[in-house]
């Protein structure tokens, strides 16, 4: 019987464990992750930043040095494979024709040697139809601090070659 407890309690505990949610970010909290300051001068970190998009893959759609925006964007077309076997599962509509990955950043000058970079990823996935499907912002804290931490050191690799 007290076996039988045991598992039962047990398995509660699994099972309210299994429906936790992750807390929903708040948007200071999102900004406090998406928002670094660069030990840099503006010029040198904006052209870092854009230079760390193009190293992931993005393609610069539009920067201006005066407001400090840089947007970009990578196409992620969802293979052929991928689409046959969605079409097979789906009664023949693709779901996922691909995902469109957006960045904008806006760097802003705090000062002669410090300046503020925040960078905002979402993702947008497209049906067959051309539609949108579905838009998310990305909100990984790790994806952020790896740009950030990219972006620091292409500022030092910049400043250690004069530029």
């Amino acid at each position: 019987m007290r076996d039988l407890t045991l598992s039962c309690v047990l398995a509660l505990c699994l099972l309210g464990a299994g429906c936790a949610t992750t807390p929903k970010m708040s948007p200071m909290q999102f900004r406090q992750i998406s928002t670094r300051l660069i030990d840099a001068g503006y010029h040198n970190t904006f052209r870092a930043t854009m230079t760390v998009l193009q190293d992931n893959g993005y393609i610069i759609k539009d920067t201006d040095m005066d407001s400090g925006l840089i947007t970009a964007e990578v196409n992620r077309e969802t293979s052929g494979f991928s689409q046959f076997l969605q079409r097979v599962g789906y009664d023949g509509e693709i779901k996922n024709k691909g995902t469109l990955v957006e960045a904008s950043a806006v760097v802003s000058k705090i000062s002669n040697t410090n300046t503020e970079v925040r960078i905002t990823v979402q993702e947008r996935t497209y049906s067959s139809s051309g539609g949108t499907s579905q838009v998310k912002q990305l909100r990984d804290p790790e994806t952020y601090k790896r740009l950030f931490d990219d972006i620091t050191i292409e500022v030092k690799r910049r400043e250690a070659m004069g530029r």
